[in-house]
């Protein structure tokens, strides 16, 4: 005598697939996610006032009263920090050129290309 399953065989019935097999997909190896996607292009997240703008740049400042120095435009003119101390225009307003600065003179998108930036030497202690 055969098993049960060498009988339905025998009978004309054929197995059916695995439902885990069907529901397996692809592996991707996370360094080839990574290649792919680039993270974290434009950063938006303003260090001063904790929120998500669309007109964060970056600033190396000198004023003693923060830190922070991805700061947004809101900030930036509330702490007095001139527009000559922003270091980038990769912000969406800058991009759309509809980034303006309340305190001080704008410098446009088109200086920033050439300028390289340095972060200020020293300890970053507040009392720069």
């Amino acid at each position: 005598m055969g098993t049960m399953k060498d009988a339905l065989l025998k009978a004309g019935l054929k197995p059916t697939a695995n439902p885990k097999e069907q529901n397996e997909r692809e592996q991707i190896s996370k360094k080839k996610m990574t290649e792919s996607v680039s993270h974290q292009v434009q950063r938006n997240f303003c260090e001063e006032c904790q929120q998500v703008l669309p007109d964060v740049e970056l600033y190396y400042h000198r004023n003693p009263t923060t830190e922070a120095e991805w700061i947004c435009v809101k900030c930036a003119d509330r702490l007095k920090i001139a527009d000559s101390f922003r270091q980038t225009a990769q912000s969406d307003t800058s991009i759309k050129k509809m980034f303006r600065r309340e305190h001080g003179a704008t410098r446009q998108a088109s200086e920033f290309k050439n300028v390289i930036a340095q972060k200020p030497k020293g300890p970053v202690n507040g009392n720069r």
